[in-house]
């Protein structure tokens, strides 16, 4: 065997594996979930701090805080502060005039976790969880109801379901795709086999003194929904995850940024790796199968990468009769396809299925451009650009 076939080999090794992991994931997903499991109503209401950390999003904050005070809680038991870094002096006379609560902050070097740690350090009052919103988040019926009756039943960290709010273009519903299969394997499929779920970096509650001992210290620029859950999963607390808790987003409509995000988020996984890789090993000699789990994750090729290039690797098989051969390889494709269908609800099969679907071409291209500019992207505050939600 030559070197290149036992490089050719390691490499299919390698997507097996996780091929293998999001079949099994998105299958358990499929077949059972224990969110809200032996959860009941709690007639206790809980007070929430809501956090909405911004960065220049004059045009989005006005309507997102809005909407925030909407919430059908009780009224006493919940405060809105939107953490204004860079909003322009109008901007936060309108937001006191909805009225939100305002905390301005200003830093050298910007970044969402400097916010919500100024946050905690100088908000007073007698909280008893702390929820986080992005900017251009808008909060389902019920849904602080909810996060209460998991947060009172004994979980220190819960995950709401983030989905779409946005379908204006092919792309915006490619993304809305994308983060519903994340959901399905990531959080469902993983609560229903026993594991927690993982955080997406909104959406997120907590419980008000323990998100603020966990957060101590974080100075990452991108990434912290990792760094804090690594930190719950090290305590070996379990992390919930609320299909029924929506919390609405705006997803990415220009192939340009999507491909940006992506390099970012990729850049974080092999950062979050060197930095953590070595304790998840120790951890799973200890017995934390969800902490080895998050690290193992970073290790996860981007997906859209993956179906690019499986059907390369089947062509190269081919071509050279490379062992492993082509069917091997297009076995890899079948399973990721199965897991991915699986991973979709079944509210999403119509007819803009296929109009997202048609983006993934042009995905694989911009994101393997992106891949050639993810060196420093981890260190980069980069920003999504949003627009307003409807009210």
């Amino acid at each position: 065997m030559s070197i290149f076939e036992a490089i050719f080999l390691v490499v299919y090794g390698y997507l097996f594996f996780f091929n293998l992991y999001f079949l099994i994931f998105s299958v358990a997903g499929r077949l059972g979930s224990r969110a809200r499991e032996n959860m009941r109503t709690s007639k206790n209401k809980g007070k929430f701090l809501v956090l909405i950390p911004t960065y220049e999003e004059d045009a989005v904050i006005l309507s997102s805080a809005k909407l925030a005070t909407n919430q059908n809680y009780p009224k006493d038991k919940f405060d809105i502060f939107v953490i204004a870094d860079q909003l322009q002096p109008d901007t936060i006379k309108k937001l006191r005039e909805i009225p939100v609560n305002v905390l301005e902050v200003q830093f050298k070097q910007s970044t969402k976790t400097k916010s919500i740690n100024r946050a905690l350090e100088e908000i007073e009052g007698n909280y008893d969880y702390v929820f986080i919103l992005d900017v251009d988040n808008v909060m389902g019926d019920n849904c602080l109801s909810k996060i209460n009756d998991a947060l009172s039943s004994g979980f220190l960290a819960v995950q709401a379901h983030r989905t779409a709010k946005n379908k204006n273009s092919s792309f915006a519903i490619l993304d809305g795709i994308s983060e519903e299969i994340n959901n399905h394997i990531f959080r469902k499929g993983h609560r229903a086999l026993g594991l927690s779920s993982g955080l997406i970096g909104s959406g997120m509650a907590f419980e008000y003194n323990y998100y603020k001992r966990k957060m101590r210290g974080i100075e990452e620029v991108g990434g912290e929904d990792r760094e804090t859950e690594l930190r719950i999963l090290r305590d070996g607390n379990t992390i919930e995850y609320l299909e029924d808790a929506m919390v609405f987003d705006e997803k990415v409509q220009d192939p340009k940024v999507f491909a940006k995000q992506r390099g970012r988020w990729l850049a974080g996984q092999f950062y979050f790796l060197k930095k953590h890789g070595k304790e998840g090993i120790i951890q799973l000699w200890n017995g934390n199968i969800d902490y080895f789990k998050k690290v193992l994750q970073t290790l996860i090729p981007p997906r859209v990468i993956m179906l690019g290039a499986l059907p390369v690797m089947a062509f190269i098989s081919y071509w050279f009769n490379l062992t492993p051969g082509y069917i091997s390889w297009l076995v890899l494709l079948i399973m990721m396809t199965i897991a991915m269908f699986l991973g979709i609800p079944n509210y999403l099969y119509n007819k803009n299925l296929l109009r997202g679907l048609a983006q993934i071409p042009k995905a694989i291209a911009f994101m393997t451009l992106g891949i050639l500019k993810i060196r420093r992207a981890h260190q980069t505050n980069f920003r999504t650009p949003h627009t307003a939600p409807e009210e």
